[in-house]
């Protein structure tokens, strides 16, 4: 990233908010135009139908780049099942979990192609999926049937091919949550969880999917808001440099972009200061901090991360390399579609394809 740059310009890449309307308004075009994040991600309130999500994102890119500022991430938590954002008439995929009692690759490949279809239809270029925990405790209340299996080795094999399908569609997919989400008994929306596992028995569950994803060419990482006292037991992993750049960056040996999970969950609001926040996430390696709701604390965010680095908590160059990472994966993106989807075509297609797991005699069919 050019040193030229402001730092307005460099934080506002590391900042991915969440944003209110189904149209471009002026606050939103503040977010771009005046704060220059680097991404938005949609939800529920931003969506009518297929054609307006178009014209939406559409205003959103024009925005970015009347600004001369990089294209935008268009983001959106889009896994199947209960976790899908977009709902009809999206197609209604089941979860993951399904998908990983066929076992079958072809079938995950295709999946993740299907979705993404859809998603890079309406002009959303980035999902959060695949899941890449392990579903390992059955009291677990947030992953479940979001993960594709029980079995490391499993989960690593059908998620790189969901991912393979959905980057074939032209979406950038984001593995999460580092190191692994799946053995909490707590919600990370509501609490601070803890895995109390030993580091060798971590290493042979968690990390396995993330290494293999890792391998064939994962471009970006979700952190999880979770304690894993074995590696750290000072900082759950979004906030651990030990986590973070000592297994994901070193041990992995990941270059791409790692983003943090919703930092208004309560596993961080209820344990740290948002002013904490932004040196917190650098120092431990994150190159972007995600707020899905709070208009003003993504400007407090970026106020604070600005007046930390002019007072040196912050080193800019760790900012200049996490723009870096971000433009450089922005600079690999499709071009957003020129025309509004036929999306009655496309879900039809995709429906048929939703119901093939659940259908009996499947493996058969695929």
């Amino acid at each position: 990233m050019k040193s030229s740059l402001s730092l307005k310009e460099l934080t506002g890449q590391m900042l991915i908010a969440g944003f209110e309307g189904t149209r471009l308004t002026d606050k939103t075009r503040a977010l771009i135009q005046d704060r220059k994040v680097g991404g938005l991600i949609l939800f529920e309130r931003n969506f009518e139908n297929p054609a307006q999500l178009f014209a939406l994102n559409r205003e959103l890119q024009n925005a970015a780049a009347s600004a001369n500022l990089p294209p935008l991430f268009i983001s959106v938590d889009q896994e199947g099942g209960r976790v899908s954002r977009l709902k009809t008439p999206f197609t209604a995929f089941p979860p993951p979990g399904v998908v990983g009692a066929a076992g079958s690759d072809k079938l995950a490949r295709r999946f993740g192609e299907a979705l993404g279809a859809e998603l890079a239809a309406t002009g959303i270029n980035m999902d959060y999926a695949p899941c890449l925990d392990v579903h390992s405790n059955p009291q677990n209340p947030i992953i479940g049937a979001r993960a594709f299996s029980s079995d490391p080795q499993a989960v690593g094999r059908l998620a790189v091919q969901f991912m393979h399908g959905m980057q074939g569609a032209g979406v950038i997919p984001v593995g999460k949550h580092f190191p692994g989400h799946g053995d909490t008994s707590q919600d990370s929306h509501l609490e601070l969880p803890t895995v109390d596992r030993p580091a060798e028995s971590l290493e042979a569950l968690e990390l396995i999917p993330f290494a293999h994803a890792v391998e064939q060419g994962l471009q970006v990482v979700m952190t999880a808001h979770v304690m894993y006292p074995a590696w750290d037991e000072e900082y759950p992993a979004t906030f651990s440099r030990k986590i973070v750049q000592g297994i994901l960056r070193e041990r992995l040996g990941f270059e791409g972009v790692i983003v943090s999970d919703d930092l208004e969950m309560k596993a961080v609001e209820k344990h740290f200061k948002l002013e904490d926040v932004p040196a917190l996430g650098v120092e431990a390696g994150l190159d972007q901090f995600m707020i899905c709701h709070g208009f003003e604390k993504i400007e407090a965010l970026q106020d604070q991360m600005i007046a930390d680095v002019e007072k040196g908590d912050i080193r800019k160059d760790a900012i200049e390399r996490s723009a870096g990472r971000i433009v450089k994966l922005k600079e690999t993106m499709d071009a957003p579609p020129d025309d509004a989807p036929d999306f009655a075509a496309l879900a039809a297609a995709h429906q048929k394809l939703a119901d093939r797991p659940t259908a009996r005699g499947h493996q058969k069919i695929i």
